[in-house]
Parts: structure tokens; sequence; C-alpha cells
């Protein structure tokens, strides 16, 4: 919840964002060249620029001062000295800058679209765009703000003025809208490098500087608010030291510190600073301010966490009161205060009051939508803020389905909470579409899982008392489906739309070289260079990333038939997907609600679609963790403990006829082997004993249903084929890894069961980075990789796979590096430690190396969850490639027939040995 509320609550940051501004020599020049002053007389031109830089100058101080009216008198007093054009256009900016931090906003905008019809240089259109931007930031259009920054950012860039003062101001703006509007990443990007252009123009105890500081710290916010408290803890000392402590940018710095506070639970300390700050706002604008509102909404929300909704709901409406007077009916801000009050109502069972509140913050939050029945919703197109939107409408639907509950039982509210949860789903999609940075889009999943957990939940309990109960099964699956891998099903519909859509070869290859060049740098960036590499680093990878997205807008312009293979992706549906089954395969689809404690199966096969709604365990993590230890230290009394609990919740009940399965995971269960589960509960405490999940079917895992919608689920015979081997058996001294003997025959064996004209085998020396790089990969259908791997939890790109080195690379092949492989394999391998693990994202499952490579082109995959001896690796593999080559089995029954054979032979019959191996795919 607080990351959907904080998205729209930093109003308060944009005032102090203006730059109070000191002359450079750098910014001299500039003005110099802006500024037309008489040719005629060398002194007279002189002592004119002179006495028009002393006033500027002046204006500066007065605004850093907080002076306002003395600012806008002495403005006003060099407009009637009918100065030139250049001047004129300067000193109705500063005007402008000036109305904004007053709150009028309708004065500044007339003023700023009267100067952008105006004659101008390019550079001076920039820095009107860069002040409609800030307009913009403060009326909550975040589209039309972010529309003008960039126009903004390109023109100090055509115009060699990237370094400047006025470009760092632009992008400390767009560092705010990208913040806004969820993205992140790309709010950190640009933060960082208007930080890096004050630290250099101003030092590092400078106005800007603080200003860039306190802009960062909002960046941190949501997702790590030790490192906000960092950065705001530096501004507060600047301000203290420029200002005293009765200046806005004080308030402003309380503020935030009192946001983080809240956030670590020290709401004593969070009330003492905004209460700090709201004394100071009310001193300086006793008529009422946007900022005053801000603090007043953040002690209600304070005053919340602190249980005391009466308190809490006289700030919120005091806040609202202020706001609509500043902004009238419309605002993100006003939607967001609403948004607050209507949860309290709902709280304490005031349903129709809070269903009626969300349906004003709709109204105040979308340009042209009025209707002020709760039964309508708004199209989802011209919006301020889409995430206080998303908010909004949850929030409706939460409110709809608890009255169904608690009062009305009338079928209509479910009905009417299902439609916001749509809007909700094609919201989500709106934003994402929007977005380029992928971390940003996998955060904004995370968000978006809790609206598909009321689908599910909403439309699986409509569906056992209504008569139209196949619809609202089939709601509830495709709500759960579009909580699973969004972002890479939209990466590969990319990479498939750029193939289809005739795009010229070159504008491929370009988008290509932008993408290599972008990993390299993001690579050399991770690990932590020096201060003046880091700062090339990061303004070569800003620069990319802005050619990339650039690149990216005209192919979606130019190539109608990219945006639409792009984006107009269907999700599957039961039919579609029992269409593409055999009459011996099922597909089991897990959906999690953690927050309402239930787990279900989705079951389909190719005549029968069914819903499992059971109980989620209390310790339900614990019991998986408990299981997968239970494997790997071969402890057969947690097993049979974990095991048989878990086996009733996970196990699916299908007919006889059944033989292979599809399992695609939610959550945690993304990293357990369900082959390993007890198909029946064991008698004793002996492994040797157990009947086995996989000993009753085939199994194979996808990420989601649209993937499995992607390929073609007939079985996997193999006819002619090539294959890639690759065992670098010992490794760098500087990896600091065990030597892997045995794959060194591993590798042989199964090349001897391929012709050798079909058989690639790189080994040692020549089993190293830049041959896995190079274009000929494509050509083989298997891929098989013996070696270490690594997966980074807490960064997935930087997940490897470990190679040897040569003079050109260093032979860790990084995730990263995997994405922008051109792959065309049927299966790839990696029988290495560990390589099905990653970084668990909820709405996205398992983000690793497997990931990099379904999206490099990898049609299925083999991967393990742990650690195994490469002598036992050795064998299991082998007897895989017999199965499927020799007897023409697909990739799932040649697993588990290779399993089946380890189990009853031998040494490795434990799980341990062959229980961490599974297919991804079919």
């Amino acid at each position: 919840m607080k990351n959907f509320l904080f998205a729209a609550l930093a109003f308060v940051i944009l005032g102090p964002a203006i730059a109070q501004r000191k002359a450079s020599p750098k910014q001299k020049t500039v003005i110099e060249k802006e500024i037309n002053t008489p040719k005629d007389n060398e002194a007279l031109q002189k002592e004119t620029l002179l006495k028009q830089e002393a006033a500027l100058h002046k204006i500066d101080q007065l605004i850093q001062s907080n002076e306002t009216e003395q600012a806008l008198a002495l403005i006003q007093n060099e407009l009637t000295k009918n100065p030139s054009s250049g001047l004129t256009i300067v000193l109705e900016n500063k005007k402008s800058e000036i109305l904004i931090t007053l709150g009028k906003l309708t004065e500044a905008e007339t003023l700023l679209l009267a100067v952008k019809q105006k004659d101008a240089s390019e550079f001076l259109q920039a820095i009107t765009l860069t002040n409609l931007g800030n307009l913009y930031l403060n009326k909550g259009r975040n589209d039309l703000a972010l529309e003008s920054l960039q126009s903004a950012l390109t023109k100090f860039q055509n115009t060699g003025q990237s370094n400047t003062k006025e470009a760092a101001q632009c992008l400390a703006n767009l560092a705010l809208v990208y913040t806004y509007t969820g993205k992140y990443n790309q709010a950190k990007d640009n933060g960082l490098l208007a930080l890096q252009i004050r630290q250099q123009l101003f030092g590092e105890n400078s106005e800007e500087t603080a200003a860039s500081y306190n802009d960062l710290g909002l960046v941190y916010t949501s997702a790590d608010p030790d490192k906000a408290l960092e950065y705001y803890d530096k501004a507060l000392p600047i301000y203290e030291r420029l200002h005293g402590n009765t200046h806005p940018k004080i308030a402003i710095a309380n503020t935030n510190s009192g946001i983080i506070y809240r956030q670590l639970e020290l709401y004593g300390d969070a009330v003492n600073n905004f209460e700090t700050a709201l004394a100071i706002w009310k001193k300086i604008y006793p008529g009422g301010h946007p900022n005053e509102a801000f603090v007043l909404s953040n002690l209600g929300q304070t005053y919340v966490k602190m249980k005391n909704v009466k308190a809490a709901e006289e700030y919120f409406q005091k806040a609202l009161t202020i706001y609509q007077a500043a902004y009238g009916a419309k605002h993100p801000e006003i939607a967001s205060t609403l948004n607050q009050i209507g949860t309290l109502k709902l709280t304490e069972g005031k349903y129709d009051e809070a269903i009626q509140d969300f349906q004003k913050a709709i109204i105040a939050n979308v340009n042209n939508f009025n209707n002020t029945n709760t039964e309508k919703n708004p199209a989802i197109v011209d919006f301020y803020n889409g995430y206080v939107l998303l908010y909004s409408l949850r929030l409706k639907a939460e409110a709809l389905e608890t009255r169904y509950g608690a009062r009305s039982l009338k079928l209509k509210d479910l009905e009417y909470a299902m439609a916001s949860l749509h809007s909700c789903d094609t919201l989500i999609d709106n934003i994402r579409h929007h977005s380029t940075d992928e971390s940003d889009k996998i955060a904004l999943g995370e968000q978006a899982n809790e609206v598909y957990e009321d689908g599910v939940r909403i439309a699986q309990s409509m569906s056992e008392i209504t008569v139209n109960s196949n619809y609202y099964r089939e709601t509830a699956f495709y709500f759960a489906e579009k909580s699973k891998s969004a972002v890479l099903q939209e990466a590969i519909a990319d990479a498939n739309a750029k193939s289809f859509a005739g795009i010229p070869q070159a504008l491929v290859e370009e988008e290509k070289r932008i993408k290599f060049s972008l990993t390299f740098l993001t690579q050399k960036l991770s690990q932590k260079p020096a201060a003046e590499e880091e700062k090339y680093l990061r303004e070569s990878i800003f620069n990319l990333n802005r050619e990339y997205n650039e690149l990216i807008k005209k192919l979606e312009n130019e190539f109608p038939n990219y945006y639409n293979l792009k984006y107009n992706q269907a999700a599957p549906t039961i039919a579609h997907l029992q269409k593409a089954l055999d009459a011996k395969t099922a597909i089991v689809s897990f959906f999690i609600s953690e927050s309402h404690h239930r787990i279900y199966q989705f079951i389909i096969t190719s005549k029968k679609f069914t819903i499992r709604n059971l109980t989620l365990p209390d310790q339900f993590d614990r019991l998986v963790k408990g299981f997968s230890n239970s494997l790997y230290y071969s402890n057969s009394n947690i097993f049979n403990d974990t095991g048989t609990q878990l086996s009733k919740i996970l196990a699916p009940h299908l007919a006889s006829g059944i033989e292979e399965l599809i399992i695609i995971p939610s959550g945690k269960l993304g990293t357990l082997p369900f082959e390993a589960l007890p198909y029946r509960r064991p008698k004793d405490n002996d492994f040797n004993s157990v009947y086995y999940l996989s000993s009753r079917y085939a199994i194979s895992y996808e990420f989601s249903a649209g993937l499995i919608a992607q390929k073609s689920l007939e079985p996997a015979g193999s006819e002619s084929s090539t294959i890639f081997l690759c065992a670098p058996v010992q490794f760098p001294e500087k990896d600091n890894l065990n030597d892997l003997p045995g794959t060194e025959q591993e590798v042989a064996t199964i090349a001897g069961l391929f012709t050798a004209a079909a058989t690639s085998v790189v080994k040692h020396d020549e089993a190293n980075e830049s041959r896995v790089k190079s274009n000929d990969l494509k050509n083989f259908s298997y891929l098989h990789f013996a070696t270490h791997g690594v997966v980074d939890e807490n960064d997935p790109e930087q997940s490897r796979i470990f190679l040897n080195t040569n003079n050109e690379e260093d032979g860790n092949l990084f995730a990263g590096e995997i994405y922008n492989l051109d792959l065309n394999a049927k299966l790839a391998v990696l029988s290495a430690c560990q390589t099905g693990l990653g970084k668990l994202s909820k709405g996205e499952g398992v983000i690793g190396l497997s990931r990099a490579l379904i999206y490099a082109g990898s049609q299925n995959l083999i991967v393990s969850f742990w650690s195994v001896a490469d002598e036992s690796t050795a064998l299991l593999m082998t007897d895989f490639y017999k199965y499927h080559l020799q007897q023409k089995m697909s990739f799932r029954k040649a697993l588990q027939q290779s399993k089946i054979k380890m189990m009853k032979e031998g040494n490795f019959s434990a799980p341990y040995y062959w229980a961490p191996f599974v297919l991804i795919g079919n």
C-alpha cells in the first residue's frame, strides 16, 4: 500500500527543486550570448551587460532568501526598461519560477505559454520548457511534464549546454517525474547526473548540490529508507548553514525526514519533524499553500499508524481544503487525500461514504471524467498520476467487496468490484508500456500483484455463487496469469516483433549495438570504479539510454506492425490452451494469496478445467525451505514431515490417463522441485521406499501460460540436430573455483551420441567467453554448458556462468550479457550449480540465468537448483540425451526416465542427486 501512496505524496519537493542559482563562468558566457546589448558603443555595451548581470544576480539572491515579493518587484522593474528579447525571456522565466513556488500555477502557465511562442534561441527555449515541465509537475500532469522536460533536454544537448546549471535543473525535474510515475531507476539516473553537474559547477556545499541530495532522497524513499535518510542528512546541514532554521528548505528537509521516520515506525520523531515544517509553512504562507497541505496529509498518515483515527481525519480534511483552494477540482494530490479519507471510512464500516470518496478521487485524477455514479469507471486515458489512480480503483473494488460481505450481499457489488479491477488491469498495462526500464517494470509487477490477487479471489468466489461459473473461473485464471512474468513476455514479444515487423536490418543492428554498449558499461559501473570513471560511465549510460529510447520511439512510430505485435498480446484462453494439449498432458498453474492465506490450483487438461482453492499453511515458507533442505542434506525424517504436508496442497488430483505435467509455479514454488514430492505418504524413513511425483508424472515448468501458448506442445522427438558442448574443466585462479574433471568425460560421451559433423566441443582454454559470444552459437539446436554458475539474488544481472579467459574477455558470462546473445536452440542445458535460482520477484517469478536464456532464444532449458557432484551429473545428463535421441522421447519424458533410472541404480538414488535438475519448457 505504501508504494501506491507515496507516488503522489511528495509534492513538497517541487518547490525546492528549483535551483537557487549563482553565476558561474560557464553560465556568464551563455547569458552574454543570449542578451543583446548595444553594439555601436563598446563602453555602453559593457556597462549595460554588467547592470543586467547584477540585476539577475540580485534576483537570484532574493529568490534564494525567499524574498519573493522583492524579487518580483525587481523583475518587473527590469522589464519596464525595454530590455532585449533575450533578457525579457530570461526575466519572464524567473518570474514563472517564483509564481510556481507561490502556488500561482494558472498565472505561471499563462506567462510560460506566452513566452514559449516568442522567437528565441534553442537554449532559451530549453529553459522555458524546463519551467513548463516544473509547472506541469506541480499541476500533477506528469505526462505533460515529461514531454516538456525531454524536449528541453534534447535542446540543451543540441546547443552543447548539457553540463550547465539549467540542464541540471531539467535533469532534476525529470528525476521527480520518473519518481512520481514509479520509474525509480530512470529517476536515479537523472538525479545522479544532475548531482554530478551541480557538484562540478557549484561545489559540495552549495544550494544546488543540497537540492540534488534532497531529490535523490525522494527517489530512494520507497525502496531504501536508510539510503534516503543518508541523502536527506547530507542536504539538511547545507540548508541550515545557508538559511538558518526557518527557511522553506528547512521545512522541506524536515518533511522528507519525517516521512522516513514514519516508515521506520519512529512516529514521535516523524510528528516532531512534520510539526516543525508546518510551523515554517504557516509563517511564510499564512493564507495556506500546497506545501502546508502536504505536511498536514503526512501528519494524517502518521496518526493513522498511531491508531488515532480522529486526529488523522482532521489533518486529511485540512489538507483537502487547502489543496482544493490551490488547485480547484482536479489534481492527484486531491485524489490521494480523498483516498486516505475513504480508507478511514472503510475501516469504520462507512462503506457507502468510502466508495463515494474513492469515486471523487478517481474524478480528481482523470481530466475528462466527472461521473459521480459509483457504478462507473473512466476510460484509462488522460489521467494525471497512474499510480494514484490505480490505488483509487483498487480501493473502490475493496470497498465494494467488503460492503458485499459485511452488509449488502448484492451480487452487483461484486460485479462492480470486478469492473474496477479490470480497469486496474488496463491501467497496469498502460503504465508498463510507457516504462522503458526493466527494473521499474518489475517493481510495478510487485504492486500489480495485489490487484491480481483481489481479482483471483473475487472471481473465484463469484464462480461459486453464480450460474455463469465458467466465465468467472476463466476470469480467475486470467488474473492469476497476468501476475506471472509479464515483463519477460513483453520482452519476448518485443524481440519477436522486431523480427516480423519489416524493420530494416540496419536499425536492428543499431539497437543491438546500443544494448551491447549498455550492458558493457553497466557491468563496469557495477564494479565500483573510481569517482572520475564512475562519472564518465554514468554520463555514457545516461546518453545511451536516451539514444535507445529514441530509437524505440522511432520504431513504434514508423513501423505500426512492430507496435501492434509488441503490445497487442492477448492472454491465452482456457480453450486455446486446451486445444494445444494432448490427452496425456495437464497444465497445473499455481497462485498464492499470502494476504488471505489461500493457494489456488488451476488444472487444465484437453477436456476439463478445474480450480482447487486451498488453505495456505501458516508456516508455508518454512515448509518449502525445510523440504528443499531435506533433499539437499538427505534428511529423510524432515523430508517425510514436510513432503507429506506439501503434497496435500501441491500434488494435483488428476485423472488416471494423465502422464505429463506442465507446472506454472507461484512465488517460492519457483525454486521447489515438485518431482521429489512424495506421491504417496512414505511408509518409513528410507528414501528408497518413496514413490515420488516424478515416478508418476513426467514434469516440466513454465514461467506463464502465455509462454506455453507461444510454443508448440508437440512431442519434441529429435531428427537431425547440432550440438555445442562447452566444458572449461579448469578455472582461472582468480575465480577460486574447484576443477570439474568429470565434465570432460560428460561432454565427450554426449558428443558421441551425435554425428561428428553436427558436434562442436570446446574444452579447457577453448571454452572461453569469446567463443560463447560468437555469432555461430545460433546455428546449434542444442547447447550444453558443463561448468560452474552463480546466482546473485540481489542483482540478477550479476548472475553468471564461469568460462575461461582470453585476451578479450574475463571469463564471466553475466546474465546481462546472455540477454544479448542470439540463440535459436531447442534446448540449452546448464549442468552447473544453482543455475535455476535467482531473485524472487512478486509478479515476475524467479529472475536469473534461466530467464536470460529464454529471452535470448532458447525454447527449453535444463537447470539446477543446487550443486551436485560432477560424476552423478554426468551420468544423469548422458542418460537424458540417450533417452531423447535414441528412444525419441520428449525432453520431459527423457528427463523423467533418467531420474527414475538413477533412483533405481547405484549410489545416486537419493533425491539430492537427481531432484535439482528441472526442465523449463516442454
